[in-house]
């Protein structure tokens, strides 16, 4: 008779999310995701098939949290201020992390990149997530009259700028050295606050 599972996979996931954050992808084994998750090594096989599985789930998972966040943070409706509160609060989830864990998504970009097609997708999918939301809310700014410049070219300027100042916060860990980065770069874009 086959037992019944004890456990969520939403869980699992919580609890490798934690450990593909703290270790990488590839220092991190099926044993560790085990032990993180209280469940057994062969329980994780049977649900999730491998590692890689349960990374590219974890990844998805993340992905689509940060694209909520990123989303009501361009809600605001002047694009300077939409601009703001994106890099803002970037800057602060950054910072605010005692553990200094660094950004997710960047380290793991870093490290696993040309792995695997399917690592790949996750971190193409990202990016490629990132620079569509930049580009829809940069074209309504140029229907505002708010931003002059090329949509989809400014938002991967956008996308870099994201990626860049999780590389410089996970070497000084300075809100104030991150936010001028980022000041800096609002103030070279052709934005215009709306009348």
């Amino acid at each position: 008779m086959v037992g019944k599972r004890k456990f969520t996979e939403d869980d699992v996931l919580e609890a490798a999310t934690t450990i593909f954050w703290e270790k990488g992808y590839l220092a991190t084994t099926m044993q560790d995701l085990a032990e993180a998750s209280a469940v057994q090594r062969g329980s994780l096989y049977n649900t999730f098939g491998s590692k890689q599985e349960i990374f590219v789930r974890v990844f998805k998972r993340y992905t689509e949290k940060y694209f909520l966040i990123l989303e009501t943070d361009l809600q605001q409706p002047c694009i300077i201020s939409a601009l703001d509160k994106v890099f803002s609060s970037i800057v602060k989830r950054l910072t605010g992390d005692p553990d200094r864990k660094g950004c997710f998504t960047t380290k793991i970009i870093m490290e696993v990149t040309h792995q695997t097609d399917d690592l790949d997708f996750c971190l193409q999918y990202f990016l490629d997530g990132l620079e569509k939301l930049f580009t829809q809310r940069l074209q309504q700014a140029i229907k505002d009259k708010q931003f002059t410049g090329n949509a989809k070219s400014t938002a991967r300027y956008l996308v870099a700028l994201t990626r860049g100042i999780a590389v410089t916060e996970k070497i000084y860990h300075n809100k104030a050295y991150s936010t001028d980065i980022y000041k800096t770069a609002l103030t070279l874009m052709p934005l215009e606050k709306k009348p």
